[in-house]
């Protein structure tokens, strides 16, 4: 098995959907080869979990690699909990998780998380970096700053490898100045799931699919096999609940219908090529986002993952987005930012790695 398309191939086809429906068993010769790819896929504890559950004998790569992820998510989770203890101390309520827990086994990267008032991110990151505070700066971006949790003091760096560690500390979900998801309409769309003993708000599935459907094509430019499945997963709590139309309301509010739509069209042609399956809710949802017959370019869902889109894919969802005043607004504050030569060479940098010369967010 040497191809990208193979590996990908498999890995679907041992997790299958319904995850736990897969119909192939790796090999324990395959298991080891593949076991680095799935990672990078992002979907390396779920699908060495699909190989337990199977029986299959893990080498000792995979042995190795899923004694790890399983540990590195205990760990996250503790991390999480601690977060959530020390900010609920001054601002119960008033923020919430996004993108960093998922419906299914996962290591994240880091945590991500945003307070609603912005006016409040500067007092918070105060709060958790005081003394006996339990969390030290790392690092500061336009819109963003990142923690490390005192435990990973000496052990972490700017790559953010090994993941447990990161705190990402949101003034407003954004790209350097680029806000992308107004957090005061994100108030009243979040739940309470328990982490590690405790309570923490994360967004509602609807809420959370909406931002990282847009987030996956700008800024990551990337749908990878963990993609496939968070859209799937969070279709079915939708479907639990009730709330499919709210999520086409959010996407219509958020101003990210096209990103939606990109993202559920690669879906719906996988589980074609996949699974030999259609799934009504993706149809009905293209439908009313007004994209039913919206095609990929270049999309092959039988080929290597992570795709990357396009560069007209990554700047339409962008213009798209100027629609919301709170991401035009944002933009012109981009570009005043750039007028700083220094700022101006590095937004280039990025942009060119990001549409030209491609480079796609991977696992590390």
């Amino acid at each position: 098995m040497s191809t990208k398309a193979e590996k990908s191939r498999l890995i679907y086809q041992t997790i299958g959907w319904p995850i736990g429906t897969g119909t192939v068993t790796p090999k324990p010769e395959e298991l080891e080869e593949i076991t680095e790819f799935a990672f990078k896929s992002r979907v390396g504890l779920l699908f060495l979990d699909e190989c337990v559950n199977r029986g299959v004998a893990l080498g000792p790569k995979a042995l190795e690699l899923h004694g790890s992820l399983m540990a590195r998510r205990r760990e996250t989770d503790r991390v999480v909990a601690k977060l959530a203890r020390r900010l609920d101390e001054v601002a119960k309520g008033e923020w919430t998780l996004f993108k960093s827990i998922k419906p299914f086994a996962s290591t994240p990267n880091d945590t991500d998380w945003f307070p609603f008032d912005a006016k409040r991110h500067k007092a918070l990151i105060d709060h958790l970096c005081a003394p006996g505070g339990g969390f030290k700066w790392m690092e500061t971006a336009p819109r963003q700053t990142t923690l490390i949790e005192e435990g990973g003091d000496g052990v972490t760096d700017t790559t953010k490898k090994g993941g447990i560690y990161y705190i990402d500390c949101y003034v407003a979900p954004s790209t350097d100045y680029f806000i992308y998801l107004d957090p005061r309409r994100m108030r009243g769309y979040t739940e309470i799931l328990e982490i590690a003993g405790y309570s923490v708000p994360i967004l509602q599935p609807h809420a959370e699919l909406t931002s990282i459907l847009f987030h996956n094509v700008f800024p990551e430019k990337s749908f990878n096999i963990e993609s496939y499945y968070l859209v799937k997963r969070y279709l079915d709590l939708m479907e639990e609940r009730g709330t499919i139309d709210s999520f086409v309301d959010v996407c219509r509010e958020q101003k990210v219908e096209y990103a939606a739509a990109v993202n559920l069209a690669l879906a719906r042609d996988i589980d074609a090529a996949q699974f030999a399956i259609t799934d009504p809710r993706i149809n009905r949802i293209l439908d009313q986002l007004g994209f039913s017959d919206l095609k990929i370019k270049g999309f092959d869902p039988t080929g290597a993952f992570p795709y990357e889109f396009p560069a007209s894919v990554f700047w339409r969802a962008f213009a798209s987005k100027q629609r919301d005043r709170t991401s035009f607004l944002s933009t012109l504050n981009q570009f005043v930012h750039m007028l700083n030569p220094v700022f101006f060479a590095d937004v280039v940098r990025i942009v060119w790695r990001r549409t030209v010369k491609g480079g796609v967010y991977e696992q590390n």
